[in-house]
């Protein structure tokens, strides 16, 4: 009867060891996003005399044997409250590129001695027709200068890579 228990014994200690075991060798979970998010570009601040260009072109290359896909999406550039300043709905081939500008027009306000504000935060927006950000399209924003001409920012939001732009490894 002795031994009996003390097999028990042994056996409930194994167990408690291997589900230690199992449970520190164990990884977090984390959850597959199979639609990722477009490219996300931050707020930039545009002045009177300056144009914001949303820009999108296919990087890939068509052959004699496979023709890519287009990518089809709709560019937009909004204010800080979300609203749409300009937009525009876009299918780009292969080995071409587009683009949609804005450029504002500021109403100066006379506050007294001071001149309101005559510069607005804007951001953009690229959201794909099927939901997926396909790796051979890439966005980008610039501000540049009406009369020169002159690029003064140009932003790139980070590259898409496997997972996130829907390609499996």
């Amino acid at each position: 009867m002795a031994g009996f228990i003390r097999s028990r014994k042994l056996a409930a200690a194994g167990l408690c060891a291997l589900v230690l075991a199992v449970a520190a060798s164990s990884r977090s979970a984390r959850a597959f996003n199979p639609q990722p998010d477009p490219p996300r570009i931050g707020m930039v601040g545009i002045a009177d005399g300056q144009t914001a260009r949303l820009n999108l072109v296919n990087v890939s290359a068509p052959d004699d044997v496979l023709v890519p896909p287009p990518c089809r999406a709709r560019l937009q550039l909004l204010d800080a409250d979300g609203n749409v300043l300009a937009q525009r709905r876009v299918s780009v081939s292969a080995g071409h590129a587009t683009f949609v500008d804005f450029r504002p027009s500021f109403v100066p306000t006379n506050l007294g001695d001071v001149l309101g504000p005559v510069r607005a935060e804007i951001r953009a927006a690229v959201d794909f027709a099927d939901g997926l950000y396909p790796p051979p399209c890439r966005a980008s924003l610039e501000i540049f200068d009406n009369v020169t001409g002159r690029t003064e920012i140009a932003l790139l939001p980070p590259p898409c890579r496997e997972a996130q732009c829907g390609v499996q490894p």
